[in-house]
């Protein structure tokens, strides 16, 4: 759902407080964040679109006197926050709310009684852990109705909690000389600050953060079943970064991989070669192509077939995308670069890391027919999003290609061939819950999909 960020210092340098802030959330861009949150203090910056160059955000941090700590939380999102309580309170959710139905007879809800979910969870929780001062009874509240992580700003401090079935990633670090604090979603932040150490935050693990103490690690609650987001691995973790000491890169192309040894066997796959739409699905390209070569040896081994198509000057997707559309319809182009000296007369194998309206998929069918192609399979490194929520939860879109078939199909076989013929593909093969959890390497029982998706297998032979 979200890139999460905080930061403390003891230092009064507020430079780098600022060049830290805007790093950071460059690099959590990746996941196609376009609204953008900071919160340094009492003072609060957002836009959609591009950040604030370094230079101005520090002006406004110098000319405001009110400021007493250098701490602060950084948040990006697809879109503008769910929660109308986020524009007065500083707490940043990465992730989701459950079992909230009856929240306002919590006998701590008070003046929340009528607020939106995320107010209700952080006055309660606040009341728990600040005015109370019971660190464990505040988080088995928080526990029980967070799947993800949660990160709030209070009175100069910062707490951070995962939840204890670890469902999204986070981790914590500290320069060398424990000037400088940070939580993030992921740990790809250890490229542009190779000086500070990075640890995963243990599930169930409330840590707070302040100029005074630095980082410290309020308590721990017992870890009862890992539940992580297989979406992590497909696409919202940068590809440098590893999760529980699994490397992203080389788990996307175990993922290929794993797709490729189940299809070559068990399905009626007829391919030549494989390409990757957009970039994020090349390693999983890649393990699939290396794979597919114990098949078929001439098997062409290659990357990309087709531009990227949005700008990648800006590290803004879904921003970029608009700009992109805007570009389409003033040219009456598209913005799809087809090689066609590498697919003419060919079969090709077109790896997508998801399907969602089947927008882009048709777009980029209708440009390979006209290449003259001999055909065009779709592989999906990702389950099938048939339940109308965007990667099974985020996003309640009742326009997802596969939606209408809930409850309608018995197999994977079934739905491939109903998608394939919306599409206009002559093939589309989803990937499974029990193959993909082969290809990341966890269980699947530790791995959280939608309920219905699970009982969607192919019919092995």
């Amino acid at each position: 759902m979200a890139g999460i960020f905080a930061i403390t210092t003891h230092t009064t340098d507020r430079e780098t407080l600022i060049s830290y802030f805007i790093n950071s959330l460059q690099m959590l861009q990746h996941r196609g964040k376009a609204y953008w949150k900071i919160i340094i203090d009492n003072l609060v910056s957002s836009g959609i679109g591009p950040f604030p160059a370094d230079g101005s955000l520090l002006k406004i941090v110098e000319n405001n006197s009110n400021l007493r700590y250098l701490v602060g939380l950084g948040y990006l999102s697809k879109r503008t926050p769910r929660f109308k309580s986020m524009n007065r309170i500083n707490v940043i959710l990465d992730g989701f709310f459950v079992d909230i139905e009856k929240l306002h007879l919590h006998p701590l809800i008070g003046d929340a009684v009528n607020a939106d979910s995320l107010y209700k969870i952080y006055s309660i929780f606040k009341k728990i852990l600040i005015d109370i001062e019971n660190p464990e009874k505040a988080c088995e509240f928080l526990d029980r109705h967070l799947r993800g992580n949660l990160s709030m700003m209070y009175d100069g401090k910062i707490y951070s909690y995962r939840d204890s079935t670890g469902f999204k990633p986070l981790v914590s670090g500290t320069t060398r000389d424990k000037s400088i604090s940070v939580i993030a979603s992921e740990n790809s932040l250890r490229i542009p600050f190779p000086n500070i150490n990075f640890h995963d935050v243990k599930p169930g693990q409330l840590i707070k953060m302040d100029i005074e103490s630095g980082q410290e690690k309020i308590l721990s609650l017992p870890t009862t079943r890992t539940m992580i987001d297989p979406f992590e691995f497909i696409r919202e973790s940068h590809v440098t970064a590893t999760i529980d000491g699994k490397g992203i890169y080389e788990i996307r192309k175990r993922i290929g991989k794993a797709q490729a040894d189940f299809l070559s066997t068990n399905s009626d796959i007829d391919i030549e070669s494989a390409y990757a739409e957009p970039d994020y699905p090349r390693p999983m390209t890649l393990g699939f192509s290396a794979e597919y070569r114990n098949h078929l040896p001439k098997f062409d081994l290659g990357e990309a077939i087709i531009n990227d198509r949005y700008d990648d000057s800006d590290r803004m997707i879904d921003f970029s995308e608009n700009i992109s559309k805007n570009k389409m319809i003033t040219s009456g182009k598209s913005l799809k670069y087809i090689l066609k000296h590498k697919i003419s007369q060919k079969k090709i194998g077109l790896i997508q890391g998801t399907i969602q309206t089947g927008i882009t998929a048709k777009e980029t069918i209708y440009y390979l027919r006209k290449v003259d192609v001999k055909s065009v399979s779709i592989i999906v490194s990702y389950v099938p999003t048939v339940d109308g929520r965007q990667v099974g939860l985020y996003t309640h879109n009742r326009e997802l290609i596969a939606h209408k078939y809930i409850g309608q199909v018995p197999s994977l076989e079934e739905l491939n061939t109903k998608i394939a013929k919306e599409l206009g593909a002559d093939k589309v093969y989803y990937n499974s819950p029990s193959i993909l959890s082969k290809g990341i390497g966890i269980s699947e029982y530790n791995l959280w999909f939608p309920e219905w998706v699970r009982f969607l297998e192919y019919d092995k032979k």
